[in-house]
């Protein structure tokens, strides 16, 4: 297969504008890892030392002499944004003969750029459930898929690891669909609100209410599993876990947050010419690291079901 020279290959700036907006609402990851621009590639960010700011070192000063002295350290962590792309050949027959509302060029590039958004999501995913990523880590005693666990202690000792460890409450919660079709269904969440009202069904925004979150979130993305050619083979990206977290609202260097999405450059969508094929290729591509830059912000209650 020919390589295509610089000449033929060029930004899609309204295929790129199309592919920024486009977002499928399943996907939740930047409502945990908030996304920050960054300037190169790869670089540092700062890490506080956090003992010395929770460390009680004021004291009495008599006239004359001079204040106590404290200081803090800082060390650095480091990034990598990976360059991510897919690609999808249009070729001219398919373009000429497609039928309306058939537009291959817009639906090539919703396909590989919901790729990239449901990569994106599995690796942050990953980082979230990974039980040896958090300070806080736990198995529930009986799973809540079984009548007599006691789930609501389960997310309290949860939240209660992250207040421990930062000195702020967890601002979000986050589980898949799989985890909360039984939590929802649980004996201890139905008698709180079978009097409140109709249908007496739980509901995200109650747990939300009953442990000072801003928001839960119900990841319900899926990804198949099997190779290529094999029957379709469905799994939740998000596992079968309950994570609570604190969630920056806005990136900065003096406040504690999970982890963030880091991105160089922006998402862009190329189209590029294969003369001999008769076809387009249209490529969407993104330079991402996801990374988790306080481990002690987050607790994880896995195998909860």
């Amino acid at each position: 297969m020919p390589t295509p020279t610089a000449r033929d290959v060029h930004i899609e700036a309204p295929l790129s504008q199309f592919s920024i907006a486009y977002s499928n609402g399943l996907y939740i990851a930047e409502q945990i890892f908030p996304r920050v621009p960054v300037a190169k590639q790869s670089d540092y960010y700062y890490i506080f030392d956090k003992s010395a700011w929770f460390r009680d070192n004021v004291a009495k000063r008599a006239p004359g002499t001079r204040a106590q002295r404290a200081d803090y350290t800082i060390t650095t962590g480091s990034y990598v944004a990976i360059n991510y792309a897919l690609a999808k050949a249009v070729p001219d027959e398919v373009r000429d003969n497609a039928d309306n509302p058939l537009q291959p060029d817009m639906e090539a590039t919703e396909f590989v750029t919901d790729a990239l958004l449901r990569g994106q999501e599995r690796r942050v995913a990953d980082l979230v459930t990974a039980s040896g990523g958090w300070s806080y880590a736990a198995s529930p005693a009986t799973q809540w898929s079984a009548s007599d666990a006691d789930p609501l202690v389960d997310i309290e000792a949860a939240v209660n690891g992250v207040v421990s460890n930062i000195g702020r409450a967890p601002n979000v919660a986050v589980m898949s669909w799989d985890t909360w079709r039984y939590l929802k269904n649980h004996p201890d969440l139905l008698d709180r609100v079978k009097y409140t009202r109709a249908g007496g069904l739980p509901m995200p925004a109650d747990l939300a209410a009953w442990f000072g979150l801003e928001k839960v979130l119900i990841g319900t993305a899926i990804r198949d599993t099997s190779a290529d050619g094999a029957a379709f083979a469905s799994s939740y990206i998000w596992g079968d876990d309950f994570w609570v977290g604190y969630v920056a609202a806005t990136p900065s260097l003096m406040t504690p947050s999970a982890g963030y999405l880091l991105e160089w450059k922006s998402r862009e969508v190329r189209r590029y010419r294969e003369d001999q094929e008769r076809q387009d290729v249209l490529e969407a591509s993104h330079y991402t690291d996801e990374i988790v830059s306080a481990s002690d912000a987050g607790a994880i209650i896995y195998d909860a079901i």
